[in-house]
């Protein structure tokens, strides 16, 4: 679950461990950061081990560059294994369209996460389209953190499960308030279903968030970790909903940038983000800017308080400010301030450095008086010293310590601010129409970043959780194969003593998962041969007339679910 797994040490961490995990494509902001992150986790992992990136359907930006980004990296034998199509089933036609191309470029499996009864009817009859593909079916229902629907987690699973099974190519995944082993295994047998009088309804796998977000490897800064593990969580599922109207177990409901209900732990920075949603973004658009600027004073004085993006305007000597009553170098400042990590040496990100040189190279076209060359000559010496590069910066244009912006140059300054292809700036310049963008784009990475937050303030931050899951934290910094591996191996645990009364040696082995059924086909190739030397331990084959099938002869040279039959029937080999 973002923000942890945008980050590839997580990522890395996790498969390590032996388990499946998506990399978050919501914060690879360009096809530059995807690839770099893809590389570094493969730096990490055992050679062999697949990818799978998590796509936003819904953002048009993200799914336009990293849909075909994908694809290209595994044609190039990057080893990527499959894609996650999140927030927002697509259509059957669309879906066909983008399977048939992800098959062809080598990539394994699909997963989507349908948010109600329609939209798993919809991946049911995607994977009847598409026998010959996996279809991960992931399902969380309302009561799961992040993004979550409005929907109960049993009903619509009572309702499909019947449909869901008639389709052997999908592998249905669950989770919704997940944390232990004891609360989850009657997921794995079945078990759950017969309290609504259902006969044993089994899932493939299940799913983990909120639970992780609290493990050593996670990037949650500490005292985040600590919020998560002092939230109570709600011990009567059926409360969940609760969350829409307020806070509950620690927990409350906001709306995301995309519009979608999305839980968050309850510190002060959400629960304004909540009044926000409630009396601003809920009116109609066109009543929503005169609202803001009634609020004007009161909002900054929130943001300024409560929230991870401060007011950008700021006076030097510390008064409140528009951005046209700031001069020059009050921006500069300004910028500096909130885009380069001082005790750290570093940008907040190499992006946010360019928008800041394109606000330097403004000054120097505004003051210059004659025809020179340019004092920053690349972006990148911005990366070394940057506060000495300043200093003899303005002193070249003693005039921008005086002159305020130029309403040209407060245009200029919102537009490089929001070029798509840049991370967005961790503050608000302005009340427009574009608030709720300013407000809530970008808004996960800093629980993972609190030095980049004004005092640190893990109150101010945006932090996933379930109500549900996060009763299930209750240490800081535990690794994540003891999270996961102590889950799964309480299962196997289980079920060995029940199907196995448990004795290892009473439970079947396979060299390999995941074959196709075989079936015995030397009977039916026509003009192939088969002579067997017992002696000497080899068989021939005889090919007289015609060359058979490839996939058919592949089949009958390997009919034995082994190593030959995996690396002959296999479609592609990528290490």
């Amino acid at each position: 679950m973002a923000p942890c797994t945008v980050s590839e040490e997580f990522v890395s961490a996790i498969i390590n461990a032996g388990f499946h995990v998506e990399l978050a494509g919501g914060g690879q902001h360009t096809e530059v950061h995807l690839r770099n992150r893809v590389s570094e986790i493969i730096k990490n992992v055992d050679p062999g081990e697949e990818i799978t990136l998590n796509i936003l359907f819904l953002n048009p930006r993200l799914w336009g560059f990293q849909y075909p980004a994908v694809q290209a990296m595994r044609q190039e034998g990057i080893p990527m294994g499959g894609v996650c199509i999140a927030a927002g089933v697509p259509s059957l036609d669309v879906a066909d369209g983008i399977i048939k191309n992800l098959k062809a470029s080598g990539l394994r499996h699909v997963a989507f996460k349908p948010g109600s009864v329609e939209t798993i009817r919809r991946v049911v009859n995607i994977a009847k389209a598409n026998p010959d593909m996996p279809i991960i079916l992931q399902w969380t229902g309302g009561r799961g953190g992040g993004h979550h629907s409005f929907e109960d987690f049993h009903q619509p699973l009572l309702e499909t499960y019947a449909s869901i099974r008639r389709q052997s190519n999908i592998i249905l995944v669950v989770g919704s308030g997940f944390g232990d082993a004891d609360e989850t295994l009657p997921y794995i047998t079945g078990e759950w279903s017969k309290k609504f009088d259902y006969a044993p309804m089994p899932f493939d796998g299940l799913l983990f968030g909120s639970r992780v977000m609290v493990a050593k490897e996670a990037l949650t800064s500490h005292s985040v970790k600590e919020l998560i593990v002092a939230a109570p969580g709600i011990q009567d599922e059926s409360q969940w909903e609760r969350t829409y109207k307020g806070e509950i177990g620690g927990i409350i409901t906001v709306k995301s940038e995309l519009g979608e209900p999305i839980h968050k732990i309850a510190n002060r920075g959400i629960k304004f983000w909540k009044e926000i949603d409630d009396t601003i973004l809920s009116l109609p658009r066109e009543k929503r800017l005169p609202e803001l600027l009634k609020k004007k004073d009161y909002i900054i004085q929130r943001l300024n308080a409560d929230y991870q993006k401060p007011w950008f305007g700021l006076k030097l000597n510390g008064k409140v400010c528009d951005l046209h009553e700031m001069t020059y170098k009050e921006i500069i400042d300004r910028m500096f301030d909130l885009l380069y990590i001082k005790h750290h040496s570093r940008w907040l990100d190499f992006t946010l450095r360019d928008t800041f040189a394109d606000f330097l190279r403004r000054v120097e076209e505004r003051f210059t008086k004659k025809a020179t060359i340019s004092l920053l000559q690349n972006h990148t010496t911005l990366d070394h010293e940057p506060a000495a590069f300043l200093e003899g910066f303005c002193k070249a244009f003693p005039e921008a310590a005086h002159q305020t912006l130029a309403q040209e140059d407060v245009f200029h300054f919102l537009i490089i601010t929001t070029y798509p292809w840049r991370k967005p700036v961790p503050f608000i310049p302005v009340l427009d129409d574009n608030f709720e963008f300013w407000f809530k784009k970008d808004s996960l990475w800093q629980a993972e970043y609190l030095d980049a937050i004004v005092n640190q303030d893990p109150q101010r931050v945006a932090i996933l959780q379930g109500p549900v899951a996060v009763r299930y934290s209750t240490k800081v910094n535990e690794p994540v194969k003891e999270i996961l591996g102590g889950i799964y191996n309480r299962h196997i645990e289980f079920i060995k003593n029940l199907y196995y009364e448990g004795d290892d040696n009473k439970i079947p082995v396979a060299e390999f998962l995941g074959a196709k059924t075989y079936e015995k086909l030397a009977a039916k190739i026509k003009d192939v041969s088969v002579t067997e030397f017992k002696e000497e331990k080899s068989i021939m084959y005889e090919i007289t007339d015609h060359i058979p099938e490839t996939s058919e002869f592949l089949e009958l040279i390997a009919p034995r679910y082994d190593w030959l039959r995996a690396i002959l029937t296999t479609h592609s080999i990528v290490q």
